[in-house]
């Protein structure tokens, strides 16, 4: 991993993390690319060149603010690490979105504000529509309480119902051999055996995975999917969670429009989402 994105909105929550991102490749060469926006909505109300003197000053605000940030930053920052600002009028999908594809951008971290009540979502709007948007880069969600802390287990969940390839585990795979990491592969099922194709999944799996320190383990069902795998890595006491989103998963289902008003999701753990890969 060599270009790291990170939404700023100047908020507590997107400086949290970026700090976790320095904390968590603190002895990695990284560029970290700091990307904010400002909505530019002509009014209809206002002439042109209003809109135009309006905008300008916007623009300005925006990069004279991630400026200071940048510069700051840069100060600090150790060898290894530095800063660069990027200043779009555009939504908040669109341009990271691009930035991803013009940056050559390997991983996007993006903080959330996490939950405060059962009704409330983990997973914030903007985060949800940037996961279920963008499909060639991975995207690790930070909660806005969560502070780093040293990588040493990072849990995969996964049902074995779908082959994997190198090119999806590729993030996952490289996270843990830069941080030591071990990774525990978790599989909720309420079977007690494996198919043959779960089975050949698994072996393939495992290969793909050779190089790192490896566990597996069967999870017992609790009352939900979600409850299972959140009481499972916060009793192994790991630090991140990591999922494929595909079809056969219980995020992706979780993010569908009909689910999502109805399961909050309360991770207390940064969550690494690699998009699949076919």
């Amino acid at each position: 991993m060599k270009n790291i994105l990170i939404p700023i909105d100047f908020t507590p929550i997107s400086i949290n993390a970026l700090e976790y991102a320095i904390s968590l490749f603190k002895d990695f060469k990284i560029e970290f690319c700091l990307l904010t926006i400002y909505i530019s909505k002509p009014s209809k109300l206002l002439g042109d060149d209003y809109n135009d003197e309006w905008f300008g000053e916007m623009d300005d605000d925006a990069s004279d603010q991630m400026q200071e940030l940048v510069e700051l930053y840069n100060k600090k920052s150790n060898e290894y690490h530095s800063f660069i600002p990027i200043v779009k009028s555009d939504s908040i999908i669109e341009a990271v979105k691009k930035t991803v594809e013009s940056r050559s951008i390997d991983l996007v971290i993006t903080g959330t504000k996490g939950v405060s009540s059962i009704k409330e979502t983990f997973i914030g709007s903007n985060s949800l529509r940037m996961i279920n948007t963008i499909d060639t880069c991975p995207i690790l969600v930070v909660p806005g309480s969560y502070r780093y802390t040293n990588l040493h287990q990072i849990i995969f969940s996964t049902n074995y119902k779908r082959t994997f390839n190198n090119k999806e585990l590729k993030s996952l795979i490289k996270l843990g051999i830069m941080k030591q990491a071990t990774i525990e592969v978790v599989c909720l099922s309420e079977d007690a055996f494996l198919t043959e194709t779960q089975k050949k999944n698994k072996s393939i799996l495992e290969e793909l995975f050779e190089s790192l320190d490896i566990n597996f383990k069967k999870l017992d069902w609790e009352n939900s999917e979600t409850e299972t795998i959140q009481n499972h890595t916060e009793n192994t006491k790991s630090e991140l969670l990591a999922l494929i989103n595909h079809k056969h998963n219980f995020f992706h289902r979780l993010t569908e429009e009909n689910v999502i008003k109805k399961v909050s999701f309360h991770s207390k753990v940064p969550l690494l989402i690699l998009p699949e890969v076919l």
